[in-house]
């Protein structure tokens, strides 16, 4: 086995063990931490109840699992519905209020880790070189069922574009594509970490397939502006 191989095979194997056993663990964490506030005294018994749907959910849809980050993906993914299904009948039966409350408890996940990366790039001369160079070396750790080009647009921009997703696919067969931008939550924090003033670069996520764009656009870009601010078309809308 080649090094340029053995990497991709290290990439493969996190990508399941993050996505398939780290995050719904840390999700599940989330969501008892803050059902302290939302249904105080029945954290116990819908965390239960999540993790039970969860493991009947995962024994359907194995179709889209062609690998073995789609198969952490489907894990996840699965949590992630069974969750939106618990919820839904303790936050009134309002869709909008549990993927809410889901987003804000996945976009805590890894968050520290996702901030400990973004600093390193101070330490590199060029930036924006290095994440260019980080992001294609991770797609391995999104296998085979995504769909990602990289794309250098010039000099001071660097493009990141999905076609096809996973969580996208997963959620949309249940006639809920809208809770995949519980997932999109956590994306932001790689991309909010980007510390203009430090590294000269600022995020800008112009698209999403969640919210009906025909793809998924991240964009970094070289800023002389230290205050240069992150913008989200999960939040703020399309942009272009």
């Amino acid at each position: 086995m080649d090094r340029r191989t053995a990497r991709t095979k290290v990439f493969e194997i996190e990508g399941r063990w993050l996505m398939g056993r780290v995050m719904p663990l840390k999700l599940m964490d989330g969501i008892r931490d803050r059902l302290r506030t939302a249904a105080p005294g029945r954290e116990d018994e819908l965390t239960d109840a999540v993790a039970e749907r969860a493991e009947q959910l995962v024994a359907q849809d194995t179709d889209l699992v062609v690998d073995g980050p789609s198969r952490g993906m489907h894990v996840l993914s699965a949590t992630v519905l069974a969750a939106h299904e618990t919820l839904l009948p303790v936050l009134d039966g309002d869709p909008e209020r549990v993927i809410a409350f889901l987003r804000q408890t996945f976009g805590s996940v890894l968050e520290r880790s996702v901030e400990l990366a973004a600093k390193a790039l101070r330490h590199w001369d060029d930036p924006l070189d290095a994440l260019d160079s980080a992001c294609r070396a991770g797609f391995a750790m999104y296998g085979e069922f995504f769909a990602i080009e990289f794309d250098r647009v010039d000099d001071d921009t660097f493009d990141m574009r999905v076609g096809r997703c996973f969580f996208f696919a997963y959620f949309t067969r249940h006639g809920l594509p809208r809770l995949t931008t519980v997932l999109c939550a956590w994306d932001a924090n790689w991309m909010q970490a980007l510390d203009p003033a430090a590294t000269g670069l600022v995020s800008d996520r112009v698209s999403l397939l969640s919210t009906g764009d025909d793809l998924c656009c991240f964009r970094v870009l070289r800023t002389t502006d230290p205050l240069a601010a992150h913008h989200d078309a999960l939040t703020e809308g399309r942009r272009g």
